[in-house]
């Protein structure tokens, strides 16, 4: 009885798989690293944390020194210009510190793998690079809403402390109170400012997505020219363009309206130029095969070009949202019913010093919605940008 052999399948290779081979022909993944020891690696943890805690230690006493001179009213030490330095070395230790713990823990527990080409040392040296820098990101953000739940007195004290003794939100009940007091209805300048900024970030999108297509991959007398300009107008900010904008928009009869915002939004040249370059990497046999296929230039611009320059286009929503959400647009709109919400609260935040503890909670509804939009597209950036890359 014969029986037929089952046929050779080789086994399947992922994208992970090839970037591995390359980056061993090409020297930069060792296979069998030497590990360093675990004496040595405990000496050197040990010295590093030593250290963080003694900046950490002295930090906090220099900050309790100052704090307490000041309140009993006596002389300031000679180093209370340096309190804000201390309380930032506090943090940072604390932060850096518990970084390196981990980081530690992760050393000796993971399992063996293939690891780059680069010493101990290295790799201690980028993670604490990668944790400095991400201190330095992190603390305005944090500072911004320790200080939105803090009381009044703990505002002004001095040297201010990171974040609140006595956590409240008296603040934003105050200022939800401020806002309903007003004139106009809170609900009216969010929605004026959720309007224009969905307007004019669709409009924007469209627009430059349109006319970055044409740019990108057809040949028209004047193309090159035309691009050259919104290059040059890359380097001018809304500052400068204000007052062209305004003799524009007056011309046209749209000043006190939504569209003095809405229609300069359309014409950012940032998301011609992102559209524009993200455009010129897809393949011309793409668009060639679409064409002898029968389809529409709409057909190809919907459904072949923009689902792959999806990372151009969140990143253009990103600056689009951020920008139209914290304009005032006190220069070109004057009816109270058709201010935005920024404006809103930044007459609030000009109310002085009783009104710090409402500025403070100001500011962070201000920065929630950009933040919030680029956390939640991030990760879509990340993995289309990893894995929609097309080769001719």
């Amino acid at each position: 009885m014969s029986m037929n052999p089952t046929p050779y399948k080789p086994a399947k290779r992922t994208r992970g798989d090839i970037l591995h081979e390359q980056m061993v022909l090409r020297g930069e993944i060792v296979e069998n690293k030497e590990p360093v020891s675990h004496k040595k690696f405990i000496i050197i943890s040990s010295i590093i944390m030593a250290l963080l805690i003694a900046v950490v230690v002295v930090s906090f006493v220099r900050v309790d020194a100052v704090e307490s001179a000041a309140l009993q009213g006596l002389e300031l030490p000679k180093d209370a210009a340096y309190a804000s330095i201390y309380m930032v070395g506090k943090v940072a230790g604390i932060v850096i510190g518990a970084g390196y713990l981990f980081f530690a823990l992760i050393h000796v527990l993971a399992p063996k793998r293939r690891k780059p080409n680069r010493s101990f040392w290295g790799d201690l040296g980028i993670y604490l690079m990668l944790a400095i820098v991400a201190v330095a990101m992190a603390f305005p953000l944090v500072f911004s809403i320790a200080s939105s739940l803090k009381p009044l007195d703990e505002l002004f004290r001095f040297p201010p402390k990171v974040f609140p003794q006595h956590v409240t939100l008296d603040n934003f009940s105050d200022l939800f109170v401020t806002l309903s007091q007003s004139y106009v209805p809170f609900s009216r300048y969010l929605v004026n400012t959720v309007f224009i900024t969905f307007v004019g970030t669709f409009g924007h999108l469209f627009i430059a997505s349109m006319a970055a297509f044409v740019l990108a991959k057809y040949d028209f007398p004047g193309g090159k020219t035309f691009f050259s300009i919104v290059v040059t107008a890359l380097m001018f900010s809304g500052y400068v363009t204000g007052i062209p904008n305004y003799v524009i928009m007056s011309k046209l009869k749209m000043i006190d309206t939504y569209w003095a915002v809405i229609l300069p939004a359309f014409a950012a040249p940032i998301g011609l130029f992102l559209m524009k370059q993200f455009m010129e990497g897809l393949p011309d046999a793409l668009i060639e095969a679409a064409h002898l296929d029968g389809a529409s230039e709409m057909r190809i611009f919907w459904s072949i070009v923009m689902p792959n320059v999806k990372p151009a286009w969140l990143t253009i929503i990103i600056f689009s949202v951020q920008s139209l959400w914290n304009t005032n647009a006190a220069t070109v709109i004057y009816s109270e019913s058709k201010k935005t919400l920024v404006y809103a609260l930044q007459q609030i935040q000009a109310g002085g010093v009783a009104r710090a503890g409402q500025a403070a909670a100001v500011t962070v509804i201000v920065m929630l919605v950009p933040i919030t939009i680029f956390v939640l597209s991030q990760s879509n950036i990340l993995e289309t940008m990893a894995s929609s890359g097309l080769k001719d």
